[in-house]
């Protein structure tokens, strides 16, 4: 006597509706199984890419990768969900189900609208080009670097560490940050006591040390003199460019250097006895009054 005529002489009536649970049950796990080894095997494939000469770079290889992921998982889950829906069929009259339809249609068509809406939004956006995994970004007023790409949502993790996850078919305007050369902008205050001459000769020698630290660096750093007269300093501006998302580091090296050779030198960034004098002034005022 078979396993199966065993089991139908066990469970009598109970034999069909038992075996649908365990096949719906198997498909669940199967479907599990199926989308991870396919993300992983994915994965695989564009890692080599990053290797081969004319592969992709690697964003552009990364950001391939979470989005075919997203449709292949998308892919199961519908073949999956059909699968299921076969078993139940066979497992329990869906005519009631069926006649209540029309309502469920309509739900489903309205949320079909924004599913749409998100997955063209997000080939548009790979179609054109802009933004890919690893681009820092901003999209409304939320700024971060593209964790993942997928074909309904897009998600940023910010400077915090607080993951963004925003549906495609909402990013309508955005910046990035990522493409193209990024300005150094350094102003230094310096005091009108000061010799501005000595502190220009200054800045221009940490000009020339920071160029040889960085190979980041695409314009040389340079003193592009006094662009502004304060009221108890002037304003020295030092300016360069790198490629995207190292200005800060050339930035924070400029100034370091600028208030270590300025201190060693004597330099004043701001006319003390000026604010000192300006201070009496005000405070003789206001007693005055």
């Amino acid at each position: 006597m078979h396993i199966a005529d065993k089991l139908k002489s066990l469970l009598g009536d109970f034999y069909p509706p038992t075996i649908s649970v365990f096949k719906i049950m198997g498909i669940i796990v199967l479907i599990i199984i199926v989308t991870r080894i396919g993300r992983f095997g994915i994965k695989k494939v564009f890692e080599k890419q990053k290797k081969l000469k004319y592969g992709f770079n690697t964003k552009k290889a990364d950001t391939m990768a979470t989005l075919i992921s997203s449709i292949f998982r998308y892919a199961v889950y519908i073949m999956g969900a059909v699968a299921i829906f076969s078993e139940l069929t066979g497992l329990f009259d869906l005519k009631p189900v069926m006649a209540a339809a029309g309502i469920g249609g309509l739900v489903l068509g309205l949320g079909a609208q924004s599913l749409i809406k998100d997955i063209l939004s997000g080939v548009f956006v790979v179609m054109e080009d802009q933004f890919v995994v690893g681009d820092l970004i901003t999209v409304e007023n939320m700024t971060g670097t593209v964790e993942e790409m997928e074909l309904r949502v897009t998600k940023l993790r910010n400077f915090n560490g607080d993951l963004h996850i925003i549906p495609n078919g909402e990013i309508k305007k955005v910046t990035n940050h990522t493409r193209g050369n990024k300005a150094v902008i350094v102003d230094i205050p310096v005091a009108y006591s000061a010799d501005i001459n000595k502190a220009i000769e200054i800045a221009n020698n940490i000009c020339k040390v920071v160029t040889g630290e960085f190979d980041t660096i695409t314009e040389e750093p340079k003193v592009q003199g006094i662009t502004e007269l304060g009221k108890n300093s002037m304003n020295l501006r030092i300016m360069a460019k790198t490629v995207a998302n190292e200005q800060w580091d050339v930035e924070r090296r400029i100034r370091k250097l600028i208030k270590e050779d300025f201190a060693r030198e004597g330099i004043e960034f701001f006319d003390g006895n000026k604010i000192l004098m300006e201070e009496k002034l005000q405070g003789g005022n206001s007693n005055g009054r």
